[in-house]
């Protein structure tokens, strides 16, 4: 019989915790043999025609099958169950089990969870990931858990480096962005980073960005390619700058009191599901942003490249990085700096 690596990851670990092999008719646990249903729900703000939408929905899946249904997380994509702010207060809360969120939305609940979302700190994806799946991730997993959030610290998804939108005008320099009225997650940090580049930022929630950039509430918004064609905003916007200002992931995390009341072996089932399924996202994302910019040009979105040192350098005279510093404390920087290598500020 042949038995693939997914296949012997699975006999290996029910071997370790039930003595049981994965044989034809056997059980992968004990948890799974007394069957006992844990029905639970997962949420996310990313449609299916976004990698992490239909990786999420398919991790749910794949766990249901690989425990019989005694693990069946049911998967709510494309914020069915709410904005991602409400969602956020929905797993505190323990009405929801599981979801994925951007550290910098989660940061209004916790407020160092978003420190990977420091304007222009990181530099390419081996730096993200080198980050995000050791120390840095660590730091926030740590964060996070003080808050009654548990995070799979090494199954972060990835939407991408997030890029500047308009109906307008092409966003070239930092002037181009003096009085641009942008819409902005509910995020502090980032409305404090337009702010000190002079644009007049909006925070509206993912659901109503589309109608506010079509009746011109604002001007443009900012988002990683992936997420500007899983929503469409190519048909309400023209020019995208390549601006890369930011990373943005999105945190896979479960409420801790929930989380705990589940067997430790099919705890097990989860994490290995959930961190194999976010390296398939990953590879999805960074090939889906790598076609994007072509794909999009078709559709009447015009691309321009951007010196991205100006906008850093307003950043750092205006202070903003030294007073998001004294905001994150000095704990959460110092992870921060040590993981980009670098002095900010």
């Amino acid at each position: 019989m042949k038995i693939t690596r997914r296949g012997f990851g699975r006999v290996a670990t029910a071997g370790a915790l039930g003595g049981v092999g994965l044989l034809a008719g056997a059980l992968p646990c004990p948890a799974i043999a007394q069957r006992k249903v844990f029905k639970m729900k997962m949420g996310s703000p990313y449609p299916t025609t976004h990698p992490a939408g239909s990786r999420m929905v398919e991790v749910c899946d794949l766990i249901r099958q690989e425990t019989k249904g005694v693990i069946d997380i049911g998967a709510f994509p494309n914020n069915q169950l709410g904005g991602e702010s409400d969602m956020d207060s929905q797993l505190r809360a323990g009405a929801l089990e599981f979801m994925t969120t951007s550290g910098a939305v989660l940061q209004t609940v916790v407020p160092t969870s978003g420190i990977n979302a420091v304007p222009f700190v990181f530099s390419n994806y081996d730096h993200v990931w080198s980050s995000m799946d050791g120390a840095l991730g660590q730091y926030i997993t740590e964060a996070v858990a003080k808050y009654g959030i548990y995070m799979f610290s090494k199954a972060t998804f990835d939407n991408g480096f997030r890029n500047i939108t308009s109906s307008s005008k092409p966003i070239n320099t930092v002037d181009d962005l003096k009085g641009f009225k942008i819409r902005i997650p509910v995020t502090p940090l980032w409305v404090d980073a337009f702010k000190a580049l002079g644009a007049a930022p909006a925070t509206i929630n993912l659901p109503e960005l589309y109608s506010s950039l079509q009746t011109k509430i604002v001007d443009g918004e900012e988002n990683p390619l992936v997420q500007i064609n899983a929503f469409r905003l190519y048909e309400v916007q023209k020019y995208c700058a390549m601006t890369g200002h930011v990373w943005d992931g999105g945190l896979t995390v479960a409420n801790a009191k929930k989380w705990e009341a589940i067997p430790k072996e099919l705890q097990a089932v989860i994490t290995r599901n959930f961190e194999e399924i976010a390296v398939k996202q990953r590879a999805d994302t960074f090939k889906m942003n790598n076609d994007l910019a072509a794909e999009m040009g078709q559709k009447g979105m015009a691309f321009n490249t951007v010196d991205t040192g100006p906008f850093r350098e307003i950043l750092v005279k205006s202070g903003f990085y030294t007073t998001w510093k004294g905001k994150y404390g000095p704990e959460a920087w110092g992870a921060l700096e040590k993981a980009v290598g670098t002095t900010l500020g």
